[in-house]
């Protein structure tokens, strides 16, 4: 045996002792992963990729272009809602106008012609000189040259009268529709963020709803983890949480209890004994502060909670 091995495994049992001792100093502590949000983010209306303007990885904020799609149907069909738009507030053109005054005026006349028509026969009528028939005929042709009169009449109230609100208030919203539809063709960051995957290229033709890039949220961190049911009695949503990142091993991050789980789960499942319900276990989401960006996702971290009694955490360590 060398002569300096006896010293090394004393150092080694040493440092595995006070290895275990850190170690336990750390009951009361539960482990989790911690995660963040998730937002895809693409197009309602779908084209093709003409610009990306991140690289994953980036860190955009609210508003930034992301990509830019090109669907040159588009911009036509917006540009024909528009002049239908232009044309029904526009309302009769002048020369619509003077033709449906003409119209009434010699309608008028007409009906000016027959009214006397009529008087005169109904004059030569009473002296005998006229037949019933006749009298019968110029009755019907002056009321019939009214209502030809009316009706010119209102043909042209309609046409001073101008496009129906009804017809209006639809072509305005198609316009907007169009002009919806134009906004999706630039896909931008919903709120601050990192960019983590972008699945489309430029150049590739998407479909409508189809993702476009993946972002993680600035400040949307958080850990599930697993504790006794003893726990869950001083456990509430509000309370605070400490959490460690093996990372940074001498920080402590203030996070927040977020969420309780209603439902607790078994280790086996199939656990029913009342000495074996302490192995009972719910999940407790934490609520992570955005700090200086210390933390990520994916990171290993052990949380500990102050407003469970130590007499609690003691007689039960990380699930």
């Amino acid at each position: 045996m060398p002569r300096g091995f006896p010293s090394l495994l004393l150092a080694l049992l040493f440092a595995g002792s006070v290895a275990g001792c850190r170690r336990d100093d750390r009951s009361g502590w539960a482990s989790g992963t911690v995660e963040s949000d998730v937002v895809r983010v693409g197009s309602r209306h779908g084209g093709r990729i003409v610009r990306l303007a991140v690289r994953e990885g980036d860190a955009v904020r609210s508003g930034q272009l992301i990509a830019e799609l090109e669907a040159p149907e588009l911009p036509a069909l917006r540009e024909q809602a528009a002049a239908q738009l232009a044309e029904l507030e526009a309302g009769a053109r002048p020369e619509e106008l003077a033709v449906a005054r003409a119209e009434l005026a010699a309608i008028r006349a007409d009906a000016e012609l027959a009214d006397a028509d009529v008087r005169r026969v109904r004059r030569l009528a009473k002296e005998g000189v006229a037949t019933p028939s006749e009298l019968d005929r110029g009755e019907a042709r002056s009321r019939s040259a009214g209502k030809s009169l009316a009706a010119a009449q209102s043909r042209l109230d309609l046409l001073l009268a101008g496009t129906r609100r009804e017809r209006l208030l639809q072509a305005r919203a198609r316009l907007r529709e169009l002009d919806a539809h134009l906004g999706e063709l630039r896909v931008v960051a919903p709120t601050n963020a990192v960019v983590e995957t972008l699945p489309a290229k430029e150049g590739d033709l998407v479909a409508p709803n189809r993702e476009v890039a993946t972002l993680l949220p600035s400040g949307r961190l958080w850990v599930r983890v697993y504790v006794p049911q003893p726990w869950i009695g001083h456990l509430h949503p509000g309370d605070s949480a400490e959490v460690r990142a093996d990372a940074f091993p001498e920080r402590v991050f203030k996070g927040r209890v977020d969420q309780v789980a209603r439902e607790a789960e078994f280790t086996p499942r199939n656990v029913q004994t009342p000495a074996e319900r302490v192995q009972q276990v719910f999940g407790i989401k934490i609520a992570l502060p955005a700090e200086d960006g210390a933390l990520r996702a994916g990171m290993s971290v052990d949380a500990r909670f102050p407003g469970v009694p130590a007499e609690t955490t003691g007689r039960h360590t990380r699930p």
